[in-house]
């Protein structure tokens, strides 16, 4: 009877406000120091309507004034309107969620906004080569030019970040999606079941004591070290997993081979609180496990068999000679033609198949159980892919089991990111929206509602710190000193926030003198962003931290950085670090630093090596590896940028090569074709794009100098001049993600 009164009453001040479309807009009905914004189209709500407000009445109860938005929404513009205007008034707006048919922005040139995303978007079709992103609607400085609305995928609207534009994301508020997955399906009925659902868990006590996480097949290089790490970053921040009362299981992809199986059963698990997901992904798959490692030589045989029967079946599908392949494989391994037996027979592929379908998880798996996690992260490519009628996060999400929210990626990401930042404030009580706020990724979103929150005991309230109190420096100076890691972690990066580069001595001492990882991690995150000399001396001490994740960043950061002064202790951890990921880092870092300094060095730590088989297996895998480094950046790729003779996109192609392999040797030659005006503008616009993700490099200087003459020089086209603006805030600026540059 209250719900009907209530909601009678709502509706008696209901207010209509007129723009580019009528919207509907149900006010608050409790008076909370922050507000809530759900914004929903006109034919869900009318579906979903006694839902909507049940969800209405949860976060009110929660803590938040709650505002609905009604509207038959046309384009992103209409929707961010009402964001900024709701957040110009008072109470203050947190965050929103979008719940149905709500217009979809997709970004273009701004992959350097993304952690991995680098699709070329001249060569394929705009929804593939864009990625669907709400920071269009969280971040109200970035600047977009509206380009169009998609023929096909309607609620799709393409926009283009502008150069002037800030070049970093610093959102303003945290943001959802609530559209569930799936073809042919009751969206209404879904939407309703989950609100209903929300509603009710939202009203119990559901504290952190129960937890599973998971790395998945070629994750981070397969790394135990990476992988048991983790374990005590998450001891860290949920202490109370690793006491009696609390529990969390740590799987490994190779730990049993029916994991597939054991994972669904753990899913289920009555109380499992949060699931962490480290693997590779797709839209509609969870990539877990790799074929199973023979154990015998019967099985070494049969794993040859299948390896053999995938390569003929794949060069049938290619329309490639079967005869043709077949000798070829039968020369290369000298096998016998028996070998390729039965690899078109119908019990054969079927075989095969049922092999292949219990090493990932699909729509269809997660269909067919009820998980019970109540927040999934999902450290996965493209599980968030919410502008697709199907994708992974929703299925999780808006299920049969008990998932209130998923945190996914809309395009691939990167392995190498910080996915536990943060993740301690759910343990704290903080809602898992305001911790999102914190992931400046495009690609990055939370699926599901953004108000929930764990229950906690801490005297500590971090949600209206972070929202009211964040620039009140008193306070966070006060938890500097506080024993709690997760407090103290968070005074570091919201006092660097507020003091920027005024506080760089002190974060050099943080990191040198704190106990905790995460700590020490936030404190090295906050010196990258100030991105000066503390930094930069740092490295050479925090490539011994005790944290593999540390070293892994700090051999990367040397790489980025470029100074010749790394390279005796990075070559050393090449050598002895027991991390695969560290020795990856390192290696990659050794060319980008000095390609003939690396290879002096490297020559040099050899010859104080005593004699040994193992030196000369050294030797001839590395010295070889160095050489072609000076091969390939100054015989290959910048005699193909300068070689008229060839197709043009061959020559762009080769440019964008230092998007990803940061050499600083090679920036003198970039910046002398950037800067001939007798070179297409396409491929000088590729330069200076390429340059603009030299962001740490000791050269940076040198390059800004050049992209500024570009910009006033006037004989420099606007297409030219508008990547070169770009390119130069994107590098007084700094990386987007510091972690991922």
């Amino acid at each position: 009877m209250f719900l009907r009164v209530r909601y009678l009453f709502i509706l008696l001040i209901v207010s209509f406000h007129f723009g580019f479309a009528q919207v509907q807009e149900i006010k608050p009905g409790k008076k909370h120091a922050t507000a809530f914004a759900i914004i929903i189209d006109l034919k869900t709500y009318n579906n979903c309507k006694d839902a909507v407000i049940n969800y209405k009445n949860s976060v009110e109860d929660d803590g938040l004034s709650a505002y609905i938005l009604v509207s038959d929404w046309k384009n992103p513009d209409e929707v961010k309107k009402e964001i900024i205007r709701l957040f110009n008034q008072k109470p203050p707006l947190e965050g929103v969620v979008f719940i149905g048919e709500i217009p979809i922005p997709m970004i273009r040139n701004a992959q350097h906004m993304t952690s991995a995303f680098k699709l070329d978007e001249e060569k394929y079709p705009w929804f593939r080569s864009s990625v669907p992103s709400d920071r269009f609607y969280d971040d109200f400085d970035l600047k977009f030019q509206y380009l169009k609305q998609d023929s096909i995928h309607k609620l799709s609207h393409y926009y283009a970040l502008l150069s002037d534009s800030p070049q970093r994301i610093e959102r303003d508020i945290y943001s959802a999606r609530i559209k569930p997955s799936g073809a042919d399906i009751n969206k209404y009925e879904i939407i309703n079941s989950y609100l209903n659902r929300v509603a009710k868990i939202k009203k119990e006590k559901n504290y952190v004591d129960n937890a599973l996480v998971f790395l998945g097949h070629g994750y981070i290089s397969n790394s135990l070290t990476a992988w048991s790490d983790e374990k005590l970053s998450l001891q860290e921040q949920f202490p109370e997993l690793f006491v009696p009362g609390g529990r969390i299981k740590n799987l490994f992809h190779e730990m049993d081979r029916e994991m597939k199986e054991i994972l669904k059963r753990e899913l289920q698990q009555e109380g499992l609180d949060i699931a962490l997901f480290h693997a590779h992904g797709d839209t509609d798959m969870q990539l877990l496990l790799s074929y199973p490692i023979a154990q015998n030589v019967d099985e070494n045989l049969e794993a040859v068999k299948l390896y053999l029967r995938s390569k003929i079946r794949s060069a049938e599908r290619r329309k490639q000679p079967v005869d043709k392949a077949k000798e070829y494989f039968m020369k290369e391994f000298t096998i016998p033609e028996y070998f390729f037996d039965g690899t078109f027979s119908d019990s054969s592929i079927a075989a095969d198949s049922l092999l292949g379908y219990k090493l990932d998880m699909y729509l269809d798996d997660i269909r067919n159980i009820k998980p019970q996690p109540k927040f999934i992260l999902f450290d996965e490519c493209f599980n968030g892919s919410f502008h697709l009628d199907e994708y992974i996060a929703g299925e999780y999400v808006f299920g049969k089991g008990n998932v209130v929210a998923g945190e996914g990626n809309s395009v691939n990401c990167l392995q190498d990111k910080w996915a536990d930042e943060f993740l301690g404030w759910l343990n704290k009580g903080v809602r898992v929206g305001l911790r999102h706020r914190e992931i400046n990724l495009l690609e990055s979103h939370l699926i599901g509602d953004p108000t929930f929150r764990f229950s906690s005991d801490s005297k500590y309230d971090l949600n209206k710190m972070l929202v009211l109190g964040r620039k009140t420096i008193s306070d966070w100076r006060k938890l500097l000193k506080n024993e709690d890691d997760i407090l103290r972690g968070t005074a570091v990066r919201i006092l660097f926030y507020n003091l920027k580069s005024k506080f760089e001595n002190e974060l050099v001492d943080i990191y040198q003198r704190d106990k905790s990882f995460n700590v020490r991690l936030h404190a090295l995150k906050s010196l990258a962003e100030i991105n000066g000399e503390g930094f930069r001396n740092v490295l050479l001490k925090s490539i011994n931290d005790p944290s593999e994740y540390i070293r892994r960043k700090s051999a990367e950061w040397m790489g980025e950085v470029g100074d010749v002064k790394y390279l005796p202790v990075l070559t050393k951890h090449v050598f002895t670090d027991e991390s695969d990921r560290v020795v990856f880092n390192g290696k990659s870092a050794f060319g980008f630093i000095s390609i003939n300094g690396s290879l002096n060095e490297v020559k040099k730590y050899f010859a104080e090596l005593p004699s040994s088989d193992y030196k000369n297996q050294l030797e001839k895998l590395y010295i070889p590896s160095l050489e072609r480094n000076k091969t390939w950046v100054f015989d290959e790729i910048i005699p193909n940028i300068k070689n008229d003779t060839l197709q043009l996109k061959k020559r762009i192609s080769e440019a964008k090569t230092f998007r990803n392999y940061k050499f600083r040797d090679a920036i003198p030659e970039l910046v002398g074709i950037m800067l001939d005006n007798n070179q297409p503008d396409s491929l000088r616009n590729s330069i200076v794009e390429a340059l603009g993700w030299f962001s740490f490099s000791i050269e940076k200087k040198t390059i800004l100098g050049a992209i500024e003459k570009v910009i006033v020089d006037k004989s420099s086209s606007g297409y030219l001049k508008n990547e070169a603006v770009k390119t130069k805030y994107r590098l007084i600026q700094g990386a987007n993600e510091v972690m991922l540059p």
